[in-house]
């Protein structure tokens, strides 16, 4: 388990390579180097990350780690950021010849280097290719995406995923260090374009979109039939959780109907099967997960008490300035 406190390097000092780096020094203890190409953006980023790390352990989420924060430093070349360092986090612009650029030069500085060959290279690209940014390395097998959601120091995710050359011994090291501190990571079993949460997001934008280019409904009421429905129950309970819990044998009549309205797949193959075998989700026991009546306790209880708790926020009075 990557539990014990480590150096790491984040280039990038961005929104996102600051909150990265307070992540990483508030979550896990580490002493964390920031790099830039610019000094002034170097010096803000810095700031930026320090004050976030107050945030984080001032909140305490995650719970400081039993060694303290870790330090956050301003390293003035990306050479002495990652020297020494057993993790390399890069945040920069989503561009593939800027961040193959920037590989390269990290290859190249930790050649020699303390650590260097057992240094794991990371990725917090969106939407890029994780191989092709990896064909330029000499030693690919240490490549990782690491895809940290914004803003990173309040959302626990961080999607995982190895590219087509990659050692899944370095996929279970990065995840197994972002547990350690205080992240949810979550491993792909393949690379696609955009990972989970982005597909799942633009699947969802696309069809609200669609509806209000069709005029079904005014941008305000589609908004609110998320954060309002089913939204409520996404914060706790995901989609096929949810699925098992209506009944995967529903699941088919729904989808049978909704889906050629959809896109090119006409109808739900998998729920079919499923439900063909008899696994029709916490009715039966079992569906697209195993279930007993402690799992089902547990999660309709996280379910509902987030739910009520939505609900009376709803129904109490608005806060008032009384300054």
């Amino acid at each position: 388990m990557e539990s014990r406190q480590r150096k790491v390097a984040v280039v990038g000092s961005g929104l996102m390579g600051s909150g990265i780096a307070a992540c990483l020094a508030a979550g896990g203890g580490h002493e964390v180097y920031l790099t830039d190409t610019k000094d002034d953006a170097l010096q803000k980023g810095l700031q930026k990350a320090k004050e976030l790390a107050a945030f984080i352990n001032d909140n305490g989420i995650p719970p400081a780690p039993p060694s303290g924060c870790g330090a956050i430093h301003a390293a003035p070349s990306l050479a002495e950021a990652v020297d020494g360092a057993s993790f390399v986090f890069e945040a920069v612009f989503e561009d593939l010849s800027i961040k193959q650029g920037v590989f390269r030069q990290i290859e190249r500085a930790l050649v020699g280097k303390e650590a260097g060959e057992e240094a794991l290279l990371c990725t917090n690209t969106s939407s890029l290719s994780i191989t092709e940014i990896a064909a330029v390395l000499d030693r690919p097998g240490r490549f990782v995406a690491a895809h940290f959601i914004g803003p990173p120091h309040l959302v626990p995710l961080v999607e995982v995923c190895g590219g087509a050359k990659t050692d899944s011994s370095a996929v279970e090291r990065v995840r197994e260090f972002l547990q350690a501190s205080g992240k949810r990571p979550v491993v792909l079993q393949k690379e696609i374009q955009g990972f989970i949460a982005a597909r799942l997001q633009a699947a969802l934008t696309r069809e609200c979109t669609y509806l209000l280019q069709q005029g079904v409904a005014s941008a305000e009421c589609l908004d609110a039939a998320v954060y309002n429905g089913f939204g409520r129950r996404l914060n706790t309970i995901g989609p096929l959780q949810q699925a098992d819990f209506a009944g995967v044998d529903l699941l088919v009549k729904t989808h049978s109907v909704m889906w050629p309205q959809l896109g090119a797949m006409t109808s739900d193959k998998m729920a079919e099967d499923l439900a063909n075998k008899g696994r029709c989700g916490v009715k039966t026991g079992a569906g697209y997960y195993d279930w007993n009546e402690n799992t089902i306790q547990e999660v309709t209880s996280r379910r509902d008490k987030e739910l009520l708790r939505r609900l009376k926020q709803d129904f109490s009075p608005p806060v008032t300035d009384q300054t």
